[in-house]
């Protein structure tokens, strides 16, 4: 008896989602249409977790389907793929869903994107495209067998055995990034990867050839790890050695030292935090393909672990080193160096402002720019240094001057 999860949709789907499942499904069976609930969703029911991400894929064309459920006005399709004959559709509350063909593929490059060879084929074909068998359940639509599970690969004996099992041996010469969402999953639900796995993925990572893969994809799951901010992930990373997929430095940090300056200083960017911590090869930077925002921030790295700060330094040569660089690239050099600067700074001196503007200083009375100029920087030694507090103290200090 395959296993039934209808019960466990109930108790965890709200009602706007069932209800788009349940349009979906008499769509189905009127136009003679085999569709199923597929991958993250099906795992997490099984698990019963919650799920955000609600996919469906269709044994035919995908398209076609979504464009029937749009002309009996049970949807919206916002988004089509035609090359993968993919769509995305929206039902009422706001319940998106993502409708996908069965689909093969193969990787006609190691590491990069795949190329489809057949749309339309059976799901069983369909499922053997997929990362682990954790990934690779399915659930059916159909009336005739709403909520069965169907289970090519063995999935829900590793979901109950807590393994995490690729489907074949070379699925991560395939796709490298696979490597790091077996990571984000070991992570986010306590599995261990089975033996094999384990076999397969440390043999991929100290062949040292990472060259020919798709920083993009790396990037992506990269992003998606290290966003959880947590320690248990940079700690699993390190002790697996991922570093080696990104020609990485092995840290001599540990996660929860990086998770306690994160949640205590909140940076925008609290993946990239994590990822400085482990990469400095300049030519493997320039292949992630980063925004300007995100460049800027391992520039800065780059700028303070090379530039000297004195054992003797004043509070303005503090705030001077590190005035304008972002608060990732501080986190990161504090976490590579243990300067306690960087977190003085980032308390105390990042936070002192000169209140006077220059029209102000000019109204008292001080006429010449370069003069104005370096009564500021003046004013900002001394608030620094606390010999100033407030704006009538820099004002009096402006006057004394004049005097």
């Amino acid at each position: 008896m395959p296993l039934n999860i209808e019960k466990q949709m109930k108790a965890q789907l709200s009602d706007d989602i069932l209800n788009a499942l349940k349009l979906c499904s008499q769509t189905a069976d009127e136009h003679d249409f085999k569709i199923y609930l597929i991958g993250g969703i099906v795992r997490d029911l099984i698990l019963k977790r919650k799920s955000i991400d609600i996919d469906i894929t269709v044994e035919g064309d995908a398209i076609k389907f979504c464009h029937i459920l749009a002309q009996k006005d049970c949807c919206k399709i916002i988004q089509v793929q035609n090359d993968l004959k993919t769509a995305k559709a929206v039902f009422n509350g706001g319940v998106e869903i993502d409708f996908a063909s069965t689909r093969q593929e193969f990787y006609p490059h190691r590491g990069h994107l795949p190329v489809v060879v057949k749309i339309g084929c059976s799901l069983q074909e369909d499922v053997y495209r997929r990362d682990f068998t954790i990934n690779a359940l399915a659930m059916s639509l159909n009336k005739k067998n709403y909520g069965d599970v169907i289970d090519y690969t063995g999935g829900i004996k590793d979901l109950n055995n807590k393994k995490i099992r690729v489907l074949h041996n070379n699925s991560f010469n395939e796709d490298p990034s696979r490597i790091l969402r077996a990571l984000k999953f070991a992570a986010r639900f306590n599995f261990q990867r089975d033996k094999h796995t384990k076999a397969l993925q440390e043999k991929y990572i100290n062949t040292q050839m990472h060259d020919d893969i798709s920083w993009t994809r790396i990037k992506s799951e990269l992003k998606q790890c290290f966003s959880l901010n947590s320690a248990k992930v940079y700690d699993m990373f390190v002790a697996n050695e991922n570093y080696k997929l990104i020609y990485g430095q092995k840290p001599e940090i540990k996660g929860l030292e990086i998770k306690t300056l994160i949640d205590k200083y909140n940076p925008y960017h609290v993946w990239l935090v994590y990822l400085g911590t482990i990469l400095s090869n300049k030519k493997i930077i320039e292949h992630f393909c980063f925004t300007r925002s995100e460049k800027k921030i391992f520039t800065d790295i780059e700028y303070l672990v090379n530039n000297h700060l004195s054992m003797m330094n004043s509070n303005y040569d503090v705030y001077k080193f590190f005035e304008k660089k972002s608060t990732e690239s501080i986190l990161v050099y504090y976490l590579l160096t243990q300067r306690k600067e960087a977190l003085k700074y980032l308390e105390n001196l990042s936070l002192i402002r000169v209140e006077l503007k220059g029209d102000e200083i000019k109204a008292l009375g001080i006429e010449n720019g370069r003069e104005i100029g370096r009564i500021l920087k003046e004013i900002l030694k001394k608030k620094l240094n606390g010999s100033i507090i407030n704006k009538n103290d820099e004002i009096e200090f402006v006057r004394n001057k004049i005097k």
